[in-house]
């Protein structure tokens, strides 16, 4: 069985569309697994009107607000399927993308090291987001193959369960964002992903969404903007994406209010600490503008 994993806050206007995807599947057991991230619109009163209608298994978790990773959180540990993909709440299938999925699961279920068979995700347009790579299939990682040879641009991820069980992204009090990269480049460091040169996800990315605010998210959970960049810092990744994000670590953690001290002894990569402290703490004052404009814009 699949777990369709959507994490929503305040969609009720849009979630019809991913519904609608799922029914729309064939020949797949799959559950939908909702959690709900404290909405305060009629979320709920509209997924009970999805299970009243008995075309899909669908289960419903309420929590408080915490950000998309506590709901991440709490839907991979609650998932009933072997595999699992998170399905954004703007976001829906194309008609045959859980028939390609167990295809593709097909191949490389006995290969214990493969975490992920790892989709494209297009535009409405039918454009690809990011870009097709040569090759139909291939075996490799999320950092060698997305990172250090320059893959980028969202994917449709679908994972095992049970490997996935084995990571939690982590949490910081007063936080609300934290980039799910976190756990896919650790990840990455034990297993290894066999992607796929076809679209199974559409893309719409709201003015609502993550995507579109993703650094001013960063500016206001500086704790995990941090732990972000910390991870790119792993002799795994070319030189040059360690060096970047060696000045973003050192930027985000001066925000978080670390000293330089603690900047250089949380992580064991020190060498490339001490390399991002120049570039780190331009790049601090920079974020301290950027946040007290966004600061007067809002009380303006």
């Amino acid at each position: 069985m699949i777990t369709i994993l959507t994490p929503t806050y305040n969609r009720g206007y849009i979630i019809k569309k991913v519904y609608d995807s799922l029914i729309r599947q064939k020949n797949v057991e799959m559950e939908w697994l909702v959690i709900d991230d404290g909405s305060t619109d009629h979320t709920k009163e509209i997924i009970e009107a999805f299970q009243a209608e008995q075309k899909l298994h669908i289960r419903y978790f309420y929590k408080k607000n915490g950000g998309k990773h506590t709901a991440l959180n709490l839907g991979i540990k609650k998932a009933h399927g072997e595999y699992l993909m998170i399905l954004d709440s703007d976001d829906y299938l194309t008609d045959d993308a859980l028939e390609k999925i167990n295809k593709y699961w097909s191949k490389v279920e006995n290969n214990p090291k493969v975490c992920s068979c790892t989709f494209l995700k297009q535009y409405p347009t039918g454009e690809i987001i990011g870009k097709r790579y040569q090759g139909t299939e291939i075996l490799s990682d999320n950092i060698d193959f997305r990172y250090n040879q320059g893959n980028l641009g969202d994917m449709a991820e679908v994972y095992r369960t049970k490997i996935l069980q084995k990571y939690t992204f982590p949490v910081f009090l007063e936080e609300s964002f934290l980039s799910e990269a976190v756990v896919w480049n650790q990840m990455a460091l034990d297993y290894q992903t066999f992607y796929i040169n076809e679209p199974i996800c559409i893309c719409e990315y709201l003015e609502d969404g993550l995507s579109k605010s993703c650094l001013h998210a960063r500016i206001r959970c500086p704790k995990g903007a941090r732990e972000n960049a910390k991870v790119f810092l792993h002799p795994r990744f070319k030189f040059a994406i360690r060096l970047k994000n060696s000045i973003l670590y050192t930027g985000f953690s001066l925000l978080a209010k670390d000293s330089l001290r603690k900047i250089y002894h949380q992580t064991p990569y020190h060498g490339m600490a001490l390399l991002g402290v120049p570039g780190g703490v331009i790049f601090y004052f920079y974020l301290r503008y950027l946040k007290k404009k966004g600061k007067k814009k809002r009380e303006n």
